[in-house]
């Protein structure tokens, strides 16, 4: 069985606080290239760079200057160091039976 059953989302692990809104998020290759967790209206999050609203994907994409060559979330740390996908990836195997 893949680890991948669920589906990329950034809002999902603002609601299991591995991240806050607010919080910076920055380009594994170059920490100067950062983003800021928002909710948006809808009540999902994205992340806003030079006050452009963007998802993850696009962020990294945009940071790399092509489609990232690996999935998006390997591209972004929090200010403690772990990358989106390492927090996807422990929310996956701890909340694997939350709905």
């Amino acid at each position: 069985m893949s680890k991948h059953k669920k589906k990329f989302d950034l809002t999902n692990l603002v609601h299991h606080d591995l991240i806050k809104d607010g919080d910076t998020l920055c380009f594994v290759s170059d920490p100067k290239m950062t983003c800021t967790v928002t909710r948006q209206p809808n009540g999902e999050f994205k992340v806003v760079a030079n006050k452009e609203t963007m998802t993850v994907h696009a962020f990294a994409q945009k940071c790399l200057g092509q489609e990232p060559p690996d999935h998006a979330s390997k591209w972004l740390r929090t200010q403690a160091g772990k990358t989106l996908y390492e927090l996807w990836q422990a929310d996956i195997g701890g909340m694997s039976e939350a709905a």
